[in-house]
């Protein structure tokens, strides 16, 4: 393989064992990739990276255009539109609600229980409550655990609701700031 000596191995030893093989004992590369230079990979996924992204960027930009004009009065939820000889338009419109700070919602939904006889049934089926994780606490409840012994029990109580896997890595290469 053509590889930067300088670049760390990271591959639980995997790299490490095949390079220290006499070349004569090598598997047989089936990846064309292997015959790049580091330079030559990285910036292959630098260019693919932009040609997705701008790809992206431009589905999305004609997919709003076409669902905007073949639906000018369109509702949330799935509008068609007969294209003729059997063919159909369909497009799923959706809309994201986001509610203000939990202070403003708490004040809103008082107001609304107070509002008619449904008012306090409505208020109480309107938003539900999720409890989110917050990393930042998990995190200080790491460095606690350990010399606090409090800290440790508490944390072997939270991994007991946590599930904790693998999310698919980044990669990105910082082009430096050009002087002006």
């Amino acid at each position: 393989m053509n590889w930067n000596s300088q670049w760390p191995n990271t591959d639980n030893g995997k790299l490490a064992m095949q390079n220290a093989w006499p070349e004569q004992l090598k598997p047989p590369s089936t990846n064309p990739w292997d015959a790049l230079s580091q330079n030559e990979l990285l910036m292959k996924h630098v260019a693919l990276k932009r040609a997705v992204e701008d790809a992206k960027e431009a589905e999305l930009e004609l997919r709003k255009y076409i669902v905007n004009r073949a639906f000018p009065q369109k509702h949330e939820g799935t509008n068609t539109l007969d294209l003729g000889n059997g063919y159909s338009l369909k497009a799923g419109v959706k809309f994201n609600y986001q509610l203000a700070d939990n202070e403003t919602v708490e004040k809103t939904l008082d107001a609304i229980a107070k509002i008619g006889n449904d008012g306090a049934f409505i208020a109480e089926r309107l938003v539900s409550w999720k409890p989110n994780f917050l990393l930042t606490e998990y995190r200080k409840l790491q460095e606690e655990a350990a010399t606090s012994a409090v800290a440790k029990a508490i944390l072997d109580k939270v991994n007991d609701m946590l599930t904790i896997t693998d999310a698919a890595p980044t990669l990105e290469i910082k082009e430096p700031k050009v002087k002006k």
